[in-house]
């Protein structure tokens, strides 16, 4: 029995070192597992992270694209003319005063009207995108009831542009941003052809008063004030395109009446209007931004001055009883950290150019 005890007994130095724990090269071995362990960990966490982020920001750069390019839409439906790279349209968008809204990008360009052709890409020589949207739209129908119990309806426009402004610098070789897009609204302007059509003197002065005053139509409802009389369709260097309503006496003026700008000028209504994208951390996708993004699928690219045309290209084909508008818009946010979140959209807008 003894000799049996003494086999499960240790010898002293078994025993210390059985006390003495873990060894040096396991402690260090269990560090290093230990640290793999938590930088895969890691590593995953922030990844994941990451991936997270980019996810909520390619939806949120979708949602901006989208309202922006359905705003558009929406006012390309009451349009009534689509003005296009002619004289026409740049004498008109000439005329078209800024009043301190954020300046254009140079170089920007209207549209060339197709008439006989559909939306296709730019070939060199026959190039008809621009870089920017102009146009007149309904604002709204006055009805007006003379102390002579006449009724006149006239139609009164305003213009509309979109256009692209830089911001930050401006579009950099480094990065695919640095462009704000601008939406400008120009003063009320009445229908000339319908204030021609009343041909009594005295009712036509009343109607015209009523809409300079901007008292109550025939519903009870109120608009903003109209100074100017627009024949829709007729170049500005035209004696009675736009005429100016006298306070006087209703009578209407060939010239402009202090204070307004001569030669004629119509203003923004909104002096401090601001880019659309400029509480929404977003710009418009500039030429350098990577082939996957989308921009110049119409235009022909160019980098020479401000670059064209950008994450913003317009098309308007078809014939006047037919318009098809095209807007192509390209955005991408701002994070100039990790990969840029972009959103490619398009449409196109059957619009009345009358």
């Amino acid at each position: 029995m003894s000799a049996t005890m003494d086999n499960f007994q240790l010898r002293p130095e078994q025993r210390a070192r059985a006390d003495a724990g873990y060894s040096m090269i396991e402690l260090v071995i269990s560090s290093v597992i230990l640290g793999m362990m938590i930088y895969a960990v890691t590593t995953l966490s922030i990844s994941g992270g990451q991936a997270q982020e980019y996810a909520r920001r390619l939806n949120r750069v979708t949602e901006v694209t989208q309202d922006v390019i359905d705003e558009m839409r929406l006012e390309l439906v009451s349009a009534v003319r689509v003005f296009g790279n002619n004289a026409e349209g740049n004498a008109n968008l000439a005329m078209f005063a800024l009043n301190g809204a954020p300046a254009p990008l140079n170089g920007l360009v209207l549209p060339t009207i197709s008439v006989g052709e559909t939306i296709r890409p730019d070939t060199a020589g026959n190039e008809i995108t621009g870089n920017q949207l102009f146009f007149a739209k309904l604002a709204w129908a006055d009805g007006f009831q003379c102390t002579s119990g006449n009724v006149y309806m006239v139609d009164v426009y305003r213009w509309v542009r979109y256009y692209m402004t830089p911001e930050d610098g401006g579009p950099d070789p480094n990065h695919p941003i640095g462009l704000n897009i601008v939406r400008i609204e120009s003063e009320p302007m009445v229908d000339g052809t319908a204030v021609d059509r009343i041909t009594d003197a005295t009712d036509r002065a009343e109607v015209l008063l009523h809409l300079l005053n901007a008292t109550a139509d025939i519903n009870g409802d109120t608009h903003d004030p109209v100074e100017l009389v627009w024949a829709r369709g007729q170049l500005p260097s035209v004696v009675g395109t736009f005429r100016q309503i006298d306070p006087s006496d209703g009578s209407l003026s060939l010239t402009p009446l202090v204070p307004r700008a001569d030669p004629w000028e119509v203003n923004n209504s909104d002096p401090q209007v601001r880019g659309l994208l400029s509480y929404r951390h977003h710009s418009v996708a500039s030429i350098y931004a990577r082939d996957s993004f989308g921009v110049s699928a119409y235009g022909i690219e160019s980098t020479a001055g401000a670059g064209f045309p950008h994450g913003f290209e317009v098309q308007i084909v078809g014939p006047s009883s037919a318009r098809t508008v095209l807007i192509h818009l390209v955005c991408s946010s701002t994070q100039r950290t990790g990969h840029f979140a972009w959103a490619d959209m398009q449409l196109a807008v059957d619009a009345r150019d009358l």
